[in-house]
């Protein structure tokens, strides 16, 4: 088991293990007749803090949703472009094309045993920065002759910049926190009171308090370690993988077949 799987089980379970621990408390210093007293009350002002807190949750969820859907688009997305621009690249002058199709490899190996790594610490790879500006040079320098390869080298310099746009999006959405500060304040904030407020409601049966109120703080806590999982794209539990880019080299080696 990863480090980062133990880490949300023992979050889980310890949110679990200190509702339980809260119910017995409470029913230890409150009797239970005292509890089923304050019910309705109790119940009106706990659906009104559910509401409130399910709209804080589901908001936080699907912001992080979208940041790593945009992750795993970008990544997609550079490595087609990369795939297009090594395609292209056959229709250039043949020591233009070889040095073209080794630069682009070297980024591709680059991405994948340097950046990647790099990322799941929120940094980047001077080293692929380095290949990309390597491959923008050659671009730089070449002066297409013909038609054809004017219009093939107008579009692989639009590829080429998208390829950098794609490249900062990946490192933008592996350092930039998706939830805010104080949107975290809120949402540990109002769990710790939902969750609580559960230990108010007097029910004669112990056991089956414990059961509602523990199910209430697993799936709070569940769906915070979804958050913290899907707010870090490239570290933790649903890391977005570098397979893109690895499926690009059996591709260039077709390409050299045909």
């Amino acid at each position: 088991m990863s480090s980062a799987w133990f880490l949300s089980s023992v979050l889980v379970g310890a949110t679990v293990l200190l509702s339980i621990a809260g119910t017995l408390l409470v029913r230890r210093l409150a009797s239970v007749e005292v509890l089923e007293r304050h019910n309705d009350v109790a119940g009106f002002i706990y659906a009104v803090i559910g509401v409130v807190y399910a709209v804080l949750l589901g908001f936080a969820a699907i912001t992080v949703w979208e940041r790593y859907d945009r992750a795993q688009a970008s990544v997609e997305q550079e490595a087609n472009d990369l795939a297009d621009l090594y395609r292209d690249a056959e229709t250039f002058p043949a020591n233009v094309r070889t040095q073209l199709k080794d630069q682009i490899r070297d980024y591709v190996r680059l991405v994948v045993q340097k950046e990647w790594p790099a990322m799941a610490v929120g940094k980047s790879s001077h080293e692929v920065w380095d290949a990309y500006i390597q491959l923008w040079r050659t671009y730089y320098q070449f002066s297409p002759g013909t038609d054809q390869e004017k219009t093939w080298y107008s579009q692989s310099l639009t590829k080429l910049n998208d390829l950098g746009d794609q490249r900062r999006m990946r490192l933008l959405s592996g350092r930039v926190g998706s939830v805010p500060v104080m949107m975290w304040v809120a949402l540990l904030g109002t769990g710790v009171i939902t969750i609580a407020f559960s230990f108010l409601f007097g029910t004669p049966n112990a056991i089956a308090q414990i059961i509602m109120s523990s199910g209430l703080a697993f799936t709070i806590a569940l769906v915070m370690v979804a958050i913290i999982a899907l707010g870090q794209p490239f570290a933790g539990i649903t890391r977005v993988g570098p397979q893109p880019f690895e499926q690009l080299e059996p591709m260039f080696k077709h390409l050299e077949l045909r």
